[in-house]
């Protein structure tokens, strides 16, 4: 059961801007990295958000709305890095795609990860419907303008 503690903890994070928080995935890796990035992980359930962070473009609701999202609903978001030199990617095109990991023919949710400002930097993030506890693979693809093709990395998340 969630408590008090842990929300005004998780709370006290997201303010901050520390994108991966084990409370709720424990044992799992929260970065990984492909040829040219480095990639952080955070997911915590939409109910948790009670200030929505603002999205680059203005005119739009963080991802549809918060209130408007199921009680299963989990915020995911990354921070991409660059693996040469440590520098924030501002301006990629990512795309993330959550499903159960160990279900055969599981399907799952693909949704593009808008950008955002959250503690003053930019970070990538969405909704995604999680019902279930258990195993999930979060695969992000990231796209930049001036490279051909995208890159690709994989979590294993597992909701408790």
């Amino acid at each position: 059961m969630f408590n008090l503690t842990k929300a005004l903890l998780l709370t006290a994070m997201l303010t901050v801007g520390i994108t991966a928080f084990p409370a709720f995935a424990q044992g799992n890796a929260f970065h990984e990295a492909s040829k040219s990035y480095l990639v952080y992980l955070g997911v915590v359930p939409a109910s948790l958000l009670e200030k929505a962070p603002s999205l680059v473009d203005q005119d739009k609701t963080l991802h549809g709305g918060v209130a408007e999202q199921l009680p299963s609903t989990q915020h995911v978001m990354v921070t991409v890095f660059r693996q040469d030199n440590n520098a924030r990617v501002l301006n990629a095109t990512v795309i993330a795609k959550v499903s159960r990991s160990k279900l055969f023919g599981a399907k799952g949710g693909e949704k593009p990860l808008e950008k955002m400002v959250t503690s003053n930097a930019v970070a990538y993030g969405n909704f995604f419907d999680m019902p279930e506890r258990g195993e999930y693979r979060i695969e992000i693809n990231i796209y930049e303008s001036q490279k051909s093709g995208s890159e690709t990395v994989r979590f294993e998340y597992e909701k408790y």
